[in-house]
């Protein structure tokens, strides 16, 4: 074993938790099997004349959340998704994903706000014999915010 490396501190799935935001209050999310928050950064390539080297010019940015969730309720984000496209609009929603060290009960929290739904969105999907589950995924419209962060 490494020196130092104390494996008590190390995290596994049950010690993150994905929360919504309804109507101003975070909510657990507790149906959320599993979920990711992701920053995918684009680059243009660029080589000088007489450079042998190819550099990457950082052109953008774009955060996302996947999760896939358990249909155990509809009221905190399918039921609010489809009422407000059948109003002529697209709803925003806020999440805040994270994670705590099970030995010592450090925290890691993440605040994404602005996401709207991107390609595919679940409604329903079946299959005889498995839990009923709902894939999701959003663009997050502003840089997620970390406002609680691991410390060694």
């Amino acid at each position: 074993m490494a020196k130092g490396f104390d494996t008590r501190k190390l995290m596994t799935g049950k010690d993150g938790k994905l929360y919504i935001e309804v109507d101003g209050v975070s909510v657990w999310y507790a149906s959320v099997e599993e979920f990711e928050i992701n920053a995918n950064f684009t680059n243009t390539d660029f080589q000088p004349a007489g450079d042998y080297q190819q550099y990457g010019v950082p052109t953008s940015i774009k955060f996302t959340l996947t999760f896939t969730e358990a249909v155990i309720r509809d009221d905190l984000m399918l039921v609010p998704l489809l009422d407000k496209v059948k109003q002529g609009s697209v709803p925003t929603f806020n999440f805040a994903g994270g994670s705590t060290e099970p030995f010592s009960g450090g925290q890691q929290k993440f605040l994404c706000n602005e996401c709207v739904p991107d390609g595919d969105t679940n409604i329903l999907s079946v299959k005889p014999g498995e839990i009923i589950k709902r894939q999701n995924s959003f663009v997050i419209n502003s840089v997620p915010d970390c406002i609680k962060s691991l410390v060694a």
